[in-house]
């Protein structure tokens, strides 16, 4: 595995955990340094610099709660993402989706783009498949794209709706271009949508 943080692919999730609680460690180590050598420059922590590593500690402590919600997630299973890439053909794929909104976050192991249709798997048992695809299909539509929206909790029932989908041909969508994507198909721009939507 590289080192690249790339979302939507396979092991962007562990890479992002490790990296959250690097950078989450040296962004509070370095105020607790400040404070020691004051500390001892000065012999009392009475003194301005313990102001500035208190302050010094806040992107820490904000970056520590971004390396905790990291950790809650694992990568998916080697073996799943093999037997996506046996049959997807052609379509474009995303692996490792954690879409937030008030009520919960939901987790999608793997989503396939095809034409108007984005079909995802979600191996978390307390998701509810209407209520994540509607709120994707809801993020999507007010970035002015409506796609069909799929979310299935049986593995080997995605594995045959991908491999449906990568025989069909996509439905034709009528599409101009977007201004803000130029050169851009549209199955890309969704998919760029839908990562930067992710966590």
């Amino acid at each position: 595995m590289g080192t690249k943080l790339e979302k939507g692919t396979y092991g962007y999730l562990d890479r992002n955990r490790r990296y959250a609680w690097r950078k989450t460690i040296l962004m509070l180590t370095i105020p607790i340094l400040i404070f020691l050598a004051a500390w001892m420059i000065h012999g009392t922590r009475e003194n301005v610099m313990t102001v500035v590593a208190v302050v010094g500690c806040l992107p820490g402590c904000n970056q520590m709660v971004r390396a905790i919600l990291a950790g809650r997630y694992r990568s998916i299973d080697q073996g799943f993402q093999e037997n996506v890439e046996a049959v997807r053909g052609n379509r474009l794929v995303l692996y490792e989706n954690v879409f937030t909104s008030y009520e919960r976050n939901y987790y999608v192991d793997c989503m396939v783009i095809s034409g108007r249709t984005v079909a995802g798997y979600s191996s978390d048992q307390k998701l509810d498949p209407g209520k994540a695809a509607a709120h994707v299909r809801t993020m999507l539509k007010n970035s002015a794209y409506k796609q069909n929206v799929e979310i299935l909790k049986d593995s080997q029932a995605f594995l045959k709706r991908v491999e449906q989908m990568a025989l069909e041909e996509p439905e034709e969508v009528p599409f101009q271009g977007d201004d803000r994507y130029p050169g851009w198909t549209r199955e890309e721009i969704i998919r760029h949508l839908l990562s930067a939507f992710s966590l």
